[in-house]
């Protein structure tokens, strides 16, 4: 069957109107789309949110910092600051005792640049008003570091450090820094029991400070016990001598033949020498404790010689007596030639 061509003309109009409608049709519902407002973007909300908690921070606005770094995780917690976010939030949780109050106070006086006396004796003030927690502790951390090197005051700052490490509220890392700092403070002033009566409070907070500090104690007591030893040698030597010099006939040059004895100073000069020159020899080590343990041998010799030549005691019980206490004299001398010459020697032998 054939149409005119009037016939198919009217049939493409129909076509077009229909597809005309459709077209406006699309093209209106994408005009009533883009109308409608469009999502806001949540990490540029989280950002924003972030850099306001940081403002309120700055402000010492702690309460309203914290729920906002708390939004911006809720927001946005994969955003690349939300890891510092949560940090700050969780510092911030941890220092929020008495609503955030002893914390502004506290950072008032940290952020102020080289804060005078009067400043840090009113923040020493105020700390023990300030509730248990983090913040007391902080606080008095900073007033110790001011009175101990900024104001000269040691006391006063062993007194604040001695509170700190006192404190059960205190967080531990706090304790162990305020320890470390008592310990520096009284070896500063030459005062080692002190220093060890403060780590006797906590000895786990710091346990190697506790270890190395009890190895000085033991190191200090046993030098000056070492030193009286040879102390009492030297005088029983000296009395000893002069016993020999006081009997009838006595002929000096034989008494000092008897006493000091060749044999001896060869001894003592090889173990002070002869060593010297192999630890010379053989690297760069101290050869001091051998020249002085070379001289203290010697002496505890000379000083065993005329105990016994001396002595108006034969018997076997006060010559073993005599035996030990020069042996001890050896001992101490070594002890002595040791710690006066270089410490690290000792602490292979746990002092």
């Amino acid at each position: 069957m054939r149409f005119s061509r009037s016939t198919n003309r009217a049939r493409l109009r129909v076509v077009m109107t229909r597809h005309a409608g459709v077209l406006a049709f699309v093209l209106g519902l994408a005009s009533v789309a883009s109308a409608e407002p469009a999502a806001p973007d949540p990490r540029a909300k989280a950002r924003a949110t972030y850099e306001q908690a940081e403002r309120a921070a700055t402000e010492l606005r702690f309460g309203e910092a914290l729920a906002g770094y708390e939004s911006v995780l809720s927001i946005d917690p994969s955003a690349p600051f939300a890891k510092t976010a949560r940090a700050r939030a969780a510092d911030l949780r941890a220092h929020a005792e008495g609503d955030f109050a002893p914390l502004a106070r506290l950072e008032a006086v940290r952020r102020a640049p080289a804060p005078d006396q009067a400043t840090i004796e009113a923040l020493e003030r105020d700390a023990a008003t300030f509730p248990p927690g983090r913040v007391r502790a902080e606080a008095r951390l900073i007033v110790a570091e001011a009175f101990w090197h900024r104001f000269g005051d040691p006391s006063r700052a062993a007194t604040a450090l001695g509170e700190v490490i006192a404190d059960p509220s205190a967080d531990k890392l706090t304790r162990a820094l305020a320890m470390n700092e008592i310990v520096a403070l009284e070896r500063e002033r030459g005062d080692l029991a002190a220093a060890y009566r403060a780590v006797s409070q906590a000895p786990e907070l710091v346990p190697s400070l506790y270890a190395e500090i009890g190895r000085l104690v033991r190191r200090a007591f046993l030098a000056r016990v070492a030193a009286g030893v040879l102390g009492a040698l030297g005088l029983v030597g000296a009395l000893s001598i002069a016993r020999l010099f006081r009997k009838p006939g006595a002929d000096p040059e034989a008494i000092v033949r008897a006493v000091i004895r060749p044999s001896s100073v060869a001894f003592a000069l090889y173990l002070g020498g002869a060593a010297s020159i192999l630890v010379r020899h053989h690297g760069e080590g101290d050869v001091r404790p051998f020249l002085w343990l070379g001289f203290g041998v010697l002496g505890v010799d000379i000083v065993a010689r005329a105990w016994r030549l001396g002595s108006r005691d034969g018997r076997a019980a006060a010559r073993v007596g005599r035996a030990v206490v020069c042996m001890i004299g050896v001992l101490a001398a070594a002890f002595l030639s040791l710690e006066g010459a270089d410490a690290g020697y000792l602490e292979s032998f746990g002092l």
